[in-house]
């Protein structure tokens, strides 16, 4: 690790006089993964941008394998080997894999037209590589979120990287994805590539890091090899503050608040049994493709089971529609909040309250005192940061985004309330505040339905955990009973 790929000096970038970067130091080695970590609003995504030629400095300047370089487009970052697969994705859903990796370099014949041949044999090659099973064909639209990552990765890999920027990889990744993704990562440094890797897991950050910075204010708080330091040492220089990592609660449960009996949809899930009661997390484990997601929408109303029985309160129901689902007080926060979440354009007020507009009609009429009202005390609730409520959306982090789709699911006041994900791209600070959250829901007598592919946070929070493997129940496990080693056994190994 001894070449130094890519260099930042003194690195400063303001927005509207709002400084962002405070003379930031960074370096990346040849074969070195130097991971950056931080809370949302810390710098992580300005620096990312700044080093893909998105963001020129205002001060500062950028070596590239010595030699100071001017970036003035990520075309420019590109064609001097530094790539950044996004957190967001950027595929064009109706093209192929094929089409999608090698889109705007297609390799061309001698007469000038696209080499179709040579695309299917570098795809077969970089899909081989990255040890998973895609058809180049197929429309990318219709792969899985965690397939749909992992065309990124061959996409950026395409380019002949000597810098490839890794933001938040793991996010739309179950536990044997992101295993295959550290094995590739591990194979691409000993090519001598340099690998810059943003996680908000702090245990991916000492599995597959060298070096660590950390941010904080768009100042950069430490710099260290991840071989010295615990994670005591990158909390309290993320931040600056102690972080209950492990604290869990012990509860007592009411009757039951949901009863899922034998419920199954043809070709996705079959036979899922379980019970969920007032004051309980019941958590839903499992790899990606297990049906969990697609459980927990057939509970909420978003689509139709083919067979089974749903009781809400011992009550045998029919959830035609997520509105029907709401009626008897089930309400569901989704994994892809940017997709089936967010109203981008539109205001937090809106976002907050759209769920359940008949809550704030008075005399027929939508009450915008009302919608004030209820965002006012959610806001403060949920510590959403945030200008006003009439502040576009999209212009909030991650973390506060999230917070107000929860409380868009509260504002249809549920008995029974469905997290998918709830902490995906989400820094630790938002992390804790939504963990004491969902533990204030359930004391209140909630009943709460959990999904989760980190493995920390399930056993953290569920009291107990239904695992599934195929669309089947493999095993339901008591808090005492689950462990990490318990949970992969009984989702990835056949009986």
């Amino acid at each position: 690790m001894d070449k130094i790929l890519l260099e930042a000096v003194a690195l400063t970038k303001a927005f509207d006089g709002n400084v962002v970067l405070s003379g930031v130091d960074f370096t990346v080695h040849a074969g070195e993964v130097h991971a950056v970590v931080g809370e949302n609003g810390a710098g992580k995504s300005t620096l990312i941008k700044t080093l893909a030629g998105v963001h020129r400095p205002d001060r500062g300047k950028l070596l590239i394998e010595g030699v100071e370089t001017t970036l003035r487009s990520p075309r420019d970052a590109i064609a001097e080997g530094v790539v950044v697969i996004h957190q967001e994705l950027s595929l064009a859903p109706h093209l192929s894999a094929e089409e999608n990796i090698f889109l705007g370099h297609f390799p061309h014949t001698r007469w000038g037209l696209v080499d179709r041949r040579r695309i299917r044999e570098h795809t077969r090659e970089l899909l081989k590589r990255l040890m998973i099973d895609i058809d180049p064909v197929r429309p990318v639209g219709e792969l899985s979120i965690a397939q749909q990552q992992m065309v990124e990765i061959a996409k950026a890999i395409s380019f002949q990287a000597k810098v490839l920027i890794l933001d938040e990889p793991t996010a739309v990744l179950d536990e044997s994805m992101v295993s295959t993704l550290f094995d590739l990562v591990a194979k691409l440094k000993t090519e001598g590539i340099g690998i810059v890797f943003i996680s908000h897991h702090l245990e991916e950050i000492f599995r597959i890091a060298d070096t660590v910075t950390v941010l904080r204010d768009g100042s950069r708080t430490g710099v260290s090899k991840v071989s010295a330091i615990d994670q005591d040492w990158l909390v309290a220089r993320m931040i600056g503050r102690e972080f209950p990592i492990h604290d869990v609660q012990v509860r007592e449960f009411g009757s039951p608040a949901l009863e899922v009996s034998h419920l199954g949809l043809r070709g996705t899930f079959d036979d899922v049994s379980f019970i969920a009661r007032q004051g309980e997390i019941v958590g839903l484990a499992g790899l990606i493709g297990a049906g969990r997601t697609e459980v927990a929408k057939a509970v909420a109303g978003i689509i139709r089971p083919t067979s089974g029985t749903i009781k809400v309160f011992g009550k045998a129901v029919r959830l035609r529609s997520p509105n029907t689902a709401a009626r008897f007080g089930i309400s569901y926060v989704s994994e892809d909040r940017k997709t089936l979440g967010l109203l981008p354009n539109r205001s937090v007020l809106e976002n907050a309250t759209i769920s359940n507009l008949a809550r704030f009609r008075k005399l027929g009429f939508l009450n915008r005192s009302l919608e004030r009202r209820y965002v006012k005390g959610a806001v403060k609730r949920l510590d959403v940061r945030m200008s006003g409520p009439d502040a576009e959306i999209r212009t909030l982090s991650g973390g506060n985004q999230q917070k107000v789709l929860i409380a868009r699911a509260l504002a249809v006041e549920p008995r029974i309330l469905i997290f998918d994900e709830p902490t995906r791209g989400v820094d630790i600070g938002a992390k804790s505040e939504i963990y004491s959250l969902i533990n204030e829901l359930v004391r209140s007598g909630m009943c709460v339905i959990l999904i989760s592919s980190e493995m920390e946070e399930i056993l953290r929070l569920a009291d107990r955990i239904v695992v599934l493997r195929r669309g089947k129940v493999a095993v339901t496990l008591s808090r005492d009973e689950a462990s990490e080693n318990t949970i992969m056994r009984a989702a990835a190994l056949a009986e």
